[in-house]
């Protein structure tokens, strides 16, 4: 389950691409005033996912823009809709927004098709798991991974990390991998995250998915990935999914 929120600039704006903590923190505050205290499992998944502030782009006085905000959770949509409908005022950044209306969507995956990045997968492991895929770490305590660290090395993470969410949502034995029938890397990218004590770089990738459904499990991990997302840092705002075309 997921709401889309229209928003209105309520002056012109640059657009600000470290916006995810900020972003981070507005939501927080909708999801802890209707009592949703802790939201974070003892895994340190959320349990939602959430887009960027879209187009992402330079906005004069009136543009719209749009947000949206997953998870399985429909209460927690619900509430995280009317937080931006009773507090229109949305501040991130230099981005001065309001927003006009919240509705939801109910997307789910079909029988075969796509599903895209909207933001980035950010995966990481710390310095013994990279040793253990026969990654040299040098002298860092924990890498993100990237394409010459391997495609089995990626989608051992990758799904591992989406059995955790299964499991926690469904209280059940995840679906056995592989998810995905084919894949691309659209693109690597180094996304900015600005913090109080200063700006982080996050190593992430945009993918496109195929997928063929094999059964009823494999369509209820699908259709999570569209409600948490994929990878680490979901909360973060990394690792938004759309369904993207059938094919």
């Amino acid at each position: 389950m997921r709401t889309l929120v229209t928003l209105t600039a309520r002056n012109d704006f640059s657009y600000y691409n470290k916006y995810n903590h900020k972003l981070q923190g507005r939501l927080y505050n909708d999801i802890e005033r209707t009592g949703y205290k802790n939201i974070h499992s003892s895994q340190g998944l959320t349990g939602f996912s959430f887009s960027n502030i879209f187009p992402p782009r330079n906005a004069e006085e009136g543009d719209t823009r749009r947000f949206i905000f997953a998870a399985p959770d429909e209460q927690l949509v619900a509430d995280v809709a009317y937080g931006f409908c009773s507090e229109p005022e949305v501040n991130i950044g230099p981005m001065a927004l309001e927003a006009k209306e919240a509705f939801t969507l109910d997307p789910a995956v079909e029988e075969q098709g796509t599903l895209t990045t909207g933001t980035p997968i950010v995966l990481r492991m710390d310095a013994e798991n990279a040793r253990e895929k026969g990654i040299d770490p040098g002298d860092y305590d924990r890498l993100y991974w990237r394409p010459e660290h391997g495609m089995d090395c990626f989608f051992d993470r990758l799904y591992a990390n989406l059995q955790s969410k299964y499991q926690l949502v469904y209280d059940d034995e995840p679906p056995e991998p592989p998810y995905f029938s084919g894949y691309s890397l659209d693109r690597s990218i180094a996304k900015p995250v600005s913090f109080a004590d200063g700006d982080v770089q996050f190593i992430g990738g945009e993918w496109t998915f195929e997928y063929e459904l094999q059964g009823q499990k494999h369509r209820q991990i699908l259709d999570l990935a569209l409600d948490v997302g994929l990878g680490e840092l979901n909360g973060l705002g990394f690792g938004f999914v759309n369904r993207g075309a059938d094919v």
